[in-house]
């Protein structure tokens, strides 16, 4: 996958979400059908340090089963980094468990201008994917 495609308003509610998370790491899922996202779910972050790290809430990741009925997949997984890197982390590229989807940073280093940046992580290789904002849903 080279690029991923994602609807502005959703952009805008991973933005949203991790500035009401703030200082925490917010997190979530997005649902879609190959390269593109079309719907996204909050999750909770039950991680034990979440201002620096994020552990997505079995509820959410349960939400698959829903949108796969659909005929949907799970094409993205996002977090935030309140402090930056606008990059995975070291414990991001190790807790990687779904090779398939896109991961989606969400970089508050500036509060007042989030920053998204989309990567796809397979056995510990990182590597940068075009983040396109497509039409309004």
């Amino acid at each position: 996958m080279d690029h991923f495609e994602l609807a502005p308003e959703l952009a805008e509610e991973i933005s949203a979400h991790a500035l009401e998370c703030y200082p925490e790491e917010a997190c979530g899922i997005i649902a879609g059908d190959g390269d593109a996202g079309t719907k996204l779910y909050r999750g909770r972050n039950l991680s034990a340090t979440p201002r620096v790290a994020f552990e997505l809430d079995p509820e959410t990741l349960a939400r698959q089963l829903d949108f796969e009925t659909a005929g949907l997949t799970m094409t993205a997984i996002y977090h935030s980094h309140p402090s930056g890197p606008a990059t995975p982390s070291e414990a991001d590229i190790v807790q990687a468990l779904y090779p398939d989807s896109v991961t989606i940073v969400c970089n508050l280093a500036d509060l007042s201008s989030p920053v998204l940046r989309a990567f796809q992580i397979a056995q510990g290789q990182v590597r940068e994917v075009s983040l396109a904002r497509t039409a309004e849903l």
